[in-house]
């Protein structure tokens, strides 16, 4: 077989492909299946239902690469939160705090540390 029947062969086998995925004979689900339910900042006015039963502390230490991305990061412990407070049969998390900076459970070479911590519960429906 020669070198150019070679190179047809792959791009019709990689076109191929990649119409199975563009149009969903091969789906791969990359969406987040974690329930919303509200988390309260401490410190932050909210009205929230009447609280049942405290679980107990979910919390994650992360670290930024940048000054600018300890948002995002932020916002991913929030997503670990909700997950931590659902294995705990919560349906919300309170008195939320963010603080920056160095932490035990982070390396030590981190600059940009992000930890995240809260209160899972759970509301009356």
């Amino acid at each position: 077989m020669t070198k150019e029947k070679k190179y047809v062969i792959a791009f019709f086998s990689l076109f191929f492909i990649s119409c199975l995925f563009f149009f969903d004979v091969v789906r791969i689900d990359m969406e987040d299946k974690s329930r919303l339910f509200p988390v309260y900042e401490s410190g932050q006015p909210a009205e929230m239902g009447t609280i049942e039963e405290k679980l107990g502390t979910v919390q994650v230490a992360l670290c930024s690469s940048s000054k600018l991305g300890t948002k995002a990061v932020k916002a991913h412990g929030l997503i670990m939160l909700r997950k931590q407070a659902d294995n705990m049969g919560g349906n919300g998390i309170i008195e939320v705090t963010t603080d920056y900076g160095p932490h035990k459970d982070i390396d030590e070479n981190c600059e940009y540390g992000v930890f995240v911590s809260g209160n899972a519960v759970v509301f009356s429906e």
